[in-house]
């Protein structure tokens, strides 16, 4: 438990940060609360690693059979890297460069070796399973692309915040286009959707379950909520400052909630570790806001 709160203390060091402050800053942080998803994620595989096993409902003897023209070399590579125990292994080297990322003092080039580790790792555990994904990887993911390709050039600003750039645009991108799919979704749009997800076993939550059943209203009122917040997220780019912060907070407590009721675990993590980004391009929180507060332009 003490590891932990380290490991949670580390993480929330970025609400410290001015992240208006430069790409720099902005970046670290980025690169903290992945390392904390990525962390997360590799403890959750180790939990479960007997399904890599032979005899595992995500066998490799099963993944593979989506290569059948590779060539045999190829093969043997991916067979040595992808069966058990060599997932094992590469989840674990996955996990032991996100807890040095997260709870040591890497340098410049170490933090780039790490990034680029977690970069790798991510990539090839994509390429062996195309099941069990979701959207904290996918956004995850183009997070610890964007450090990486930051962190190759340390002493360029441009080239950073346009990383920065790219990583707020997919953030930015990303709810809006779900919120978009939700409202033309007539199972959405009456509320059916909420109370089908919390029915299920796998994202289920019997308390919440038997409370949608129980109150109609309360299903419809989440999921309008879930998608007038989606869809309104890109705005927080250009609101006040207040607005863009509790547009960020309402976020960060929508993903907390998901894994609360969903056991989503990472969601929080890798949607979060946009959040640095975003702000540093938004007009109420980015680095431009104190110059226009100043000068009194709203």
């Amino acid at each position: 438990m003490k590891a932990w709160t380290t490991v949670l203390e580390k993480a929330k060091e970025f609400e410290g940060t001015q992240v208006g402050s430069g790409p720099e800053s902005t970046i670290s942080a980025v690169e903290r609360l992945n390392a904390v998803c990525a962390l997360v994620g590799a403890l959750e595989q180790l939990s479960r690693i007997s399904d890599y096993r032979d005899d595992g409902t995500v066998s490799w003897q099963v993944m593979r059979e989506r290569f059948p023209e590779q060539d045999h070399w190829k093969m043997r590579v991916m067979d040595r890297v992808f069966s058990y125990p060599g997932v094992a292994g590469m989840t674990i080297v996955r996990g032991l460069a996100a807890a040095r990322l997260l709870l040591g003092r890497p340098g410049p080039t170490e933090r780039k070796l790490l990034d680029g580790v977690l970069v790798a790792a991510a990539s090839v555990g994509n390429a062996r399973t195309h099941y069990g994904g979701d959207g904290s990887d996918h956004i995850s993911y183009v997070g610890l692309v964007t450090t990486f390709l930051a962190r190759l050039f340390p002493d360029d600003a441009r080239a950073q915040r346009v990383c920065l750039k790219f990583l707020s645009f997919q953030a930015c991108l990303s709810y809006p286009v779900s919120g978009a799919v939700k409202v033309a979704s007539p199972t959405w749009r009456s509320g059916r959707a909420i109370t089908g997800i919390f029915r299920t076993s796998t994202y289920g939550d019997k308390w919440l379950y038997e409370l949608t059943k129980k109150h109609p209203a309360i299903p419809v009122l989440l999921a309008w909520t879930v998608i007038l917040g989606e869809l309104a997220f890109p705005l927080v780019l250009v609101a006040p400052k207040p607005v863009a912060r509790a547009m960020l907070t309402a976020s960060t407590m929508f993903h907390l909630a998901n894994g609360r009721f969903m056991g989503l675990n990472r969601f929080v993590w890798g949607f979060a570790s946009s959040y640095p980004a975003v702000a540093h391009m938004s007009r109420g929180l980015g680095p431009a806001a104190p110059a226009r507060l100043e000068s009194g332009v709203r």
